[in-house]
């Protein structure tokens, strides 16, 4: 994971809990450790589609657990479209 995109996440996430620690750790389950309802999820998932500019397929979102899988999730579609466009503007998708 990497890091910066993980402290990105991070901060979205204490947004909706001011409670949460800097280092909160990917096996923290979303509803058992942390306390998110399924509303709570969609405010972090429209907090983060925004802030990355990015969005999430249903599929995916619904099989969050733990904050691991939120990382994995966006790493795979930040990281993913990041690289994407930058190849596309290198010139290697013609």
């Amino acid at each position: 994971m990497h890091a910066t995109l993980q402290l990105s996440v991070q901060q979205q996430l204490q947004e909706l809990l001011p409670e949460l620690r800097a280092d909160a750790s990917p096996t923290l389950h979303l509803h058992n450790d942390l306390g998110l309802d399924s509303l709570d999820v969609v405010d972090l998932v429209i907090r983060l589609e925004r802030h990355f500019g990015v969005e999430l397929p249903d599929v995916e979102i619904g099989s969050w657990r733990t904050l691991g899988d939120v990382y994995e999730t966006m790493a795979r579609h930040v990281i993913g479209s990041a690289a994407a466009w930058w190849r596309l503007s290198l010139g290697f998708f013609q």
